[in-house]
């Protein structure tokens, strides 16, 4: 125990906790381990780009979303599955499709590209006109071919 003189209380005993000191060295661990993980997901990119989602023009039954994804690889061929999204103005998932690529087997070749295209057969006219507003596109299933 340490004594330590506090002005208006006097003399006080303060007792250190033996579990300070680890609890400090574990809170800094922390601190550098999400500071190199945040900067290492800052820097590293994805190795499949896809661009955005577009649209099928309005008025066309059953609507369709379509998007195009890339092979930024040098040297490794991927296939991929690509999942698209139809959204409403606040954000929340009214259809979510699995795309299917418009040409091949959505196998891609170093720097090659391919377009998937997804139907929303799901949405009701309703839908469609009162509520769709976005289409988001994620890939799901990621393997070296």
């Amino acid at each position: 125990m340490t004594i330590v003189d506090v002005p208006g209380a006097g003399a006080v005993e303060v007792s250190e906790d033996r579990w300070h000191r680890v609890f400090i060295a574990f809170v800094t661990v922390g601190l550098i381990v999400a500071t190199v993980l945040g900067c290492r997901e800052i820097v590293n990119e994805p190795v499949i780009q896809l661009d955005d989602a577009r649209g099928s023009e309005e008025g066309v039954t059953p609507v369709e979303a379509q998007v195009l994804a890339r092979n930024t690889s040098e040297d490794t061929t991927y296939c991929i599955e690509v999942t698209i999204t139809a959204t409403d103005r606040d954000g929340l998932s009214l259809a979510t499709v699995i795309a299917e690529p418009t040409t091949g087997d959505g196998t891609l070749a170093p720097g090659r590209t391919a377009n998937f295209n997804a139907e929303f057969d799901d949405l009701t006219q309703q839908e469609i006109d009162e509520e769709l507003d976005t289409y988001y596109a994620f890939v799901t299933h990621q393997e070296v071919c």
